[in-house]
């Protein structure tokens, strides 16, 4: 059993822990840590398509929220080196000016790069960006956001509920306090779109830990509309970011009994019901998830832990087959997926569907050492009793 976990999620626990069983996964090699978590959660990740962003309700009638309004306003004030270079993600490039087709092909050179701290400081030496526009869910470029703010020469100076804005230090830094600045900006809106940019908003606050800022967003969303799914659901997220299980259950609660169907909803307290042991009862619900978007990267990805943690390995393994799908459609590494496919197949004692995917993983040169080693003992031990399987 390989130890599976990752710093990408937004609920931060040690997922894909349970030992599997069986003649051929008795062959595996004892289990150790995974030594790159956050950028094999991350991967995959990016791979999610739908909305923009993770939380986001149907669509408000403001442009402020049905776009990124603001963010754009913002970047128009900011004062050009060399003709004003802007990192973006790919949510943003339907908002930028230019060829739509040199814009993908240019946001997919810096998806890749936002899972790698080190190749995006290379392009960024080369590039030299005066700002970088983080527009979408922070889990795509949640590795790059880290090191963003850990950064000497980056400031954060922009936030919003669609956006956030970095700029060379020393560009002044955001604080909280513009977040009454926001809040005024709403002011006359409909209560349904104050609700909205609280919870949209609140995610973002997660994403670069200021919690107590997004719990007192929540709490305004949910006294504004009670009986709002993605208020209840947001604070699930920011519940579990704390390991407050109970908490996030009792959220996530009022979340699907205001909102049956919100896949979010369900999400969370999928994840919530994870954390606590409950994989049964977590594995009805993530079953539910990839029945209604069975291409969704997030929902695949946290079908794959559950299945494996409830033991329904049958599931687990057409589950990861279809992740290592979708990454080849990408051109991404597969190789942890395929090491994690093969302990899968072990565990339903298929020693050659195994055998085939410890040796499809080893190709992948950005294997670490440490699963390089995991995937040669696991070949080893299986070879080792062919004759008697």
């Amino acid at each position: 059993m390989l130890e599976r976990q990752t710093a990408a999620s937004n609920f931060g626990f040690r997922v894909y822990q349970t030992c599997a069983s069986g003649p051929v996964a008795a062959l595996v090699p004892s289990a150790m840590k995974f030594s790159r978590p956050a950028i094999f959660a991350a991967i995959f990740l990016t791979i999610a398509g739908g909305t923009f962003f993770w939380m986001r309700p149907e669509a408000p009638l403001s442009p402020e929220l049905a776009t990124p309004e603001l963010a754009l306003t913002y970047l128009e004030t900011i004062p050009p080196t060399k003709g004003k270079t802007l990192f973006f993600t790919t949510a943003a490039t339907a908002f930028l000016p230019g060829s739509p087709e040199t814009l993908a092909k240019q946001a997919l050179q810096y998806e890749a790069v936002m899972l790698d701290p080190k190749a995006w400081r290379a392009l960024d030496r080369k590039e030299r960006f005066d700002a970088l526009w983080l527009m979408g869910s922070p889990t795509g470029f949640r590795p790059l956001l880290d090191h963003l703010r850990q950064s000497a020469d980056w400031r954060l100076t922009y936030l919003d509920p669609t956006s956030l804005i970095f700029r060379r230090a020393p560009a002044e830094e955001w604080t909280v306090k513009s977040l009454e600045t926001l809040k005024n900006t709403f002011a006359a809106h409909p209560t349904a779109e104050q609700v909205t940019m609280r919870v949209q908003t609140a995610h973002r606050l997660v994403a670069i830990g200021e919690l107590n800022s997004a719990k007192a967003f929540l709490d305004e969303a949910i006294a504004l509309d009670s009986r709002s799914s993605p208020a209840w659901t947001e604070l699930t997220s920011l519940h579990a970011t704390q390991g407050q299980w109970d908490k996030a259950l009792e959220a996530s609660q009022h979340a699907i009994k205001y909102g049956k169907n919100y896949a979010p909803a369900l999400a969370a307290r999928a994840n919530a019901l994870f954390a606590q042991g409950k994989f049964n009862d977590a594995l009805q619900l993530t079953r539910r998830l990839v029945a209604e978007a069975p291409n969704d990267g997030p929902n695949l990805y946290l079908h794959a832990k559950v299945t494996h943690a409830a033991r329904a390995y049958k599931e687990e393994i057409e589950t990861l087959r279809k992740i290592i799908e979708m990454a080849e459609t990408r051109s991404m590494p597969t190789g942890t997926w395929r090491i994690f496919l093969a302990q899968a197949y072990g565990a339903t004692g298929e020693a050659e569907p195994a055998l085939e995917q410890f040796e499809e993983a080893l190709k992948d040169p950005g294997l670490s050492a440490k699963e390089r080693e995991f995937a040669t003992k696991g070949m080893d031990r299986i070879r080792s009793r062919e004759p008697i399987l």
